[in-house]
């Protein structure tokens, strides 16, 4: 006989928090996405030259300035938003799905705050709200109320 295996189920709040915290990641995805498109329509845009003529009769090729400096400029922001990617993912969103709510707690809190300064509005709301609905599922634990799973009526 297989030993049966107990497992914590989530309560509602913390079903909340982890799929408040997947939308957040699933934006950032796309406006990364979106991002490296736009970047890649730049990049294409600097880097053609003009064929002109002089009265002289020679052709003159000028090439386009290049990405240079913007390309360092957006390619650090778009490695940042990766960064913030996987934070999210592997601190926030694995540990809920692990049903490790307590540990997700506070790196919620911090990327929260961090992305709302860093320009991650969005985000950054997202996963302030999925905190709050972390810290009401683990007051509620601690108070030895039981889960009520999404769906049930009290």
């Amino acid at each position: 006989m297989a030993a049966a295996i107990c497992r914590f189920m989530l309560d509602s709040d913390a079903n909340t928090a982890k799929t408040l915290t997947l939308v957040a990641i699933i934006l950032q995805v796309v406006f990364f996405v979106i991002g490296i498109l736009a970047i890649g329509a730049f990049a294409a845009l600097m880097t053609t030259g003009v064929t002109t003529s002089t009265p002289t009769g020679t052709t003159v090729y000028t090439s386009g300035v290049g990405i240079g400096i913007f390309g360092l400029v957006f390619g650090v922001i778009f490695l940042i938003g990766l960064l913030w990617i996987l934070l999210d993912y592997f601190l926030v969103y694995k540990k809920l799905a692990e049903e490790r709510v307590e540990d997700a707690e506070t790196p919620a809190l911090i990327l929260g705050i961090i992305q709302l300064l860093f320009g991650g509005v969005i985000t950054g709301i997202l996963l302030i709200v999925a905190y709050v609905k972390i810290k009401d599922s683990t007051r509620n634990r601690s108070r030895g109320v039981p889960p009520v799973q999404q769906g049930q009526m009290n």
